[in-house]
């Protein structure tokens, strides 16, 4: 009988885990799932932003390419032009992909005289701006292009 006593100073042998042991090996996993779920969130938002970036240069591109085919007496009239989001068409008149249901453009038209440096030349033409924006009115894209007068 005294054989199954333990001694004084002898430790029982432990079985599985203790309650504390179980506690930190949840903590670390949680600590882990929340930075997997943080990593993924963020790749998401940042691949949302990059296709809002994409289609909103896209979109600008086309309606400058759009406004690069008006003759020049006509481009001061799309000075104020603006397509709000979700309502952009192409030349043709028909309604963008759903892609494009994110952005918005404008464009303005203004006459300018630059110069060039080192000639001294004047040149009178219209500098033509167009930009996409989104929903809350933050500017993704913009085109910037000088069209000179035509020699007369």
């Amino acid at each position: 009988m005294k054989a199954h006593r333990r001694k004084l100073g002898q430790r029982r042998q432990r079985n599985g885990f203790t309650l504390m042991e179980s506690l930190m090996a949840a903590g670390i996993l949680l600590v882990i799932v929340v930075a997997v779920t943080s990593a993924i969130t963020a790749g998401q938002q940042n691949a949302f932003e990059a296709h809002q970036r994409i289609a909103a240069t896209l979109a600008a591109e086309e309606l400058m390419g759009r406004l690069g085919t008006e003759p020049w007496d006509n481009l001061s009239g799309w000075n104020g032009y603006t397509e709000p989001v979700g309502t952009m068409t192409d030349i043709g008149g028909q309604p963008m992909p759903l892609s494009f249901n994110m952005v918005g453009r404008q464009a303005e038209v203004t006459t300018t005289l630059k110069t060039l440096s080192g000639l001294g030349v004047n040149i009178r033409g219209r500098t033509v701006v167009v930009r996409a924006f989104d929903a809350d009115g933050r500017i993704l894209a913009s085109v910037t292009r000088f069209v000179p007068e035509p020699a007369s």
